[in-house]
């Protein structure tokens, strides 16, 4: 690990850099009252927002990159991201539970546990129903730019959801998942394509 430093001080300080962005975070938000917390060598490269009543907790390994914004609404509100995720733009809004499964790759999303507004003619009235379910997305999900997951979705664990597909309800495992509404495309190949070259 030294004699790759040595070899590489540009990338070894961004690494540097990264870790004391994550470290800074991890005690600024508690010390203002944010139920936020993060594990061992959590790095942040691009910023961290986090707002709301509610709990955010990140997993160990965990890489933030462009503006990632984890909102909770609610003091019950729970956003669980697992370890090894790579979290890169992406937009939270949770009212009651979001949860990524480890070694997730979230690009420029939109994840949102709850509609915000009633779908009903009476959506101005406080007593107008809004739909609030948790999310669910398994370990070694890919989620793309331009995404939406709503309300109750629920992925399995390798899937990838695609550049703008709109979820909701529940996906399967190994799945490619595109379009609006999102539907199952195609299986995650198993096998890496060797034929190939990059």
């Amino acid at each position: 690990m030294l004699l790759s430093a040595i070899r590489h001080p540009g990338k070894a300080l961004s690494v540097l850099r990264a870790l004391a962005r994550g470290r800074w975070y991890k005690l600024w938000y508690p010390l203002r009252g944010i139920r936020f917390e993060a594990g061992r060598n959590f790095k942040v490269r691009g910023r961290l927002m986090v707002r709301g009543p509610g709990r955010v907790i990140f997993g160990d390994d965990v890489q933030i990159d462009a503006m990632v914004t984890p909102w909770t609404y609610s003091a019950m509100a729970i956003i669980r991201v697992g370890s090894g995720s790579y979290v890169n733009g992406t937009r939270f809004g949770c009212q009651q539970e979001i949860t990524i499964g480890p070694g997730a790759i979230l690009a420029d999303a939109r994840i949102l546990d709850t509609d915000f507004h009633s779908t009903r003619v009476n959506r101005h009235s406080a007593d107008a129903p809004i739909r609030v379910a948790p999310i669910r997305i398994a370990e070694n999900v890919w989620i793309a730019a331009a995404a939406g997951i709503l309300p109750g979705t629920s992925i399995g664990r390798n899937s990838v959801v695609g550049f703008g597909a709109v979820c909701t309800g529940a996906y399967p495992a190994d799945s490619i998942i595109a379009g609006n509404p999102a539907q199952v495309v195609g299986a995650v190949p198993s096998e890496p394509d060797r034929g190939r070259e990059r």
